[in-house]
């Protein structure tokens, strides 16, 4: 059994639609999920793999506060362990990344801009990066980082901003929207555009980073105008309930640049279009 795939983290928001697409272009597809064990320590018994999607974390900024041995665990070593594996089999890997620039100096912001950590959980994010490097320069193991900036599409959980969005503003008994913080602006990704460019890393570039981004930033009141007039609903009053994060980021944008270049990839999505299709599921009685 040859040219297989594995992918972690599968069962995930972006794996199920990853191991959807790997699928429907015809790879033989492995998964591995919490079920078959902690990816930090649980043995990888899989053959014929020649490359892995990693996507297998635990995520959640504001919540690594509780527990960052947990984040360090899951994040870190899951990510050598998924390492291990490739220097077995001698497979290539995507790792995929996210929340590791900080406060950007410049927008927008290019790969090659400074890390830097505000919690445990982009921290750990780093961190499992420099291992990935470490094993491409010390093990010759052929390695690709996706940085992703703010991912967004049908089945998201719904404690993120968009299904908020979403499930207010097709609520006819609710009058106001109401948000935490309306002040951040953040740059949408489709998750069908992100898949589209984990793909193309399979046979593209080895030893490269890539953002994965829109390359536009949009706010939230600019969101509740794009949902409500691409589905013909009255645009609601926004209410913002001041609860600022410490060291909140208010503005974030993708320079996607670098896969255009070398991959000849660009989000295809827009954003209207994308929001549109999620409601339109919605309305036709799909869960947010």
């Amino acid at each position: 059994m040859a040219d297989a795939i594995l992918v972690t983290g599968a069962t995930g928001f972006i794996g199920g639609y990853l191991v959807a697409a790997l699928q429907e272009a015809g790879y033989l597809t492995f998964t591995h999920s919490t079920k078959q064990g902690n990816i930090a320590s649980c043995p990888l018994d899989f053959k014929g793999v020649r490359h892995v999607f990693h996507l297998a974390a635990k995520t959640g900024a504001p919540e690594s506060w509780q527990a960052p041995p947990d984040y360090y665990e899951v994040n870190v070593l899951g990510t050598v362990n998924a390492l291990e594996f490739c220097k077995r089999e001698r497979a290539s890997i995507t790792y995929v990344s996210s929340y590791v620039y900080g406060k950007p100096q410049r927008l927008p912001i290019p790969e090659d801009h400074p890390l830097q950590s505000f919690n445990p959980y982009s921290h750990s994010k780093i961190v499992a990066e420099d291992v990935v490097r470490f094993y491409n320069s010390h093990l010759d193991i052929q390695t690709t980082i996706v940085r992703p900036f703010n991912v967004y599409g049908p089945g998201q959980a719904p404690r993120f901003l968009l299904p908020t969005l979403l499930r207010q503003i097709l609520d006819p008994e609710c009058q106001q929207i109401t948000v935490a913080d309306n002040r951040p602006r953040r740059d949408y990704i489709h998750v069908n555009d992100l898949v589209s460019l984990l793909l193309a890393t399979i046979s593209g570039t080895p030893s490269t980073v890539y953002n994965a981004g829109s390359g536009v930033s949009t706010g939230v009141e600019e969101l509740v105008n794009i949902i409500s007039e691409s589905i013909s609903l009255p645009v609601k009053p926004i209410r913002s309930l001041g609860q600022t994060r410490s060291d909140e980021i208010l503005d974030t944008v993708a320079d996607v640049s670098q896969a255009w270049r070398d991959l000849n990839w660009k989000p295809r999505i827009a954003l209207d279009v994308g929001l549109r299709e999620w409601a339109d599921l919605i309305r036709a009685g799909a869960q947010i």
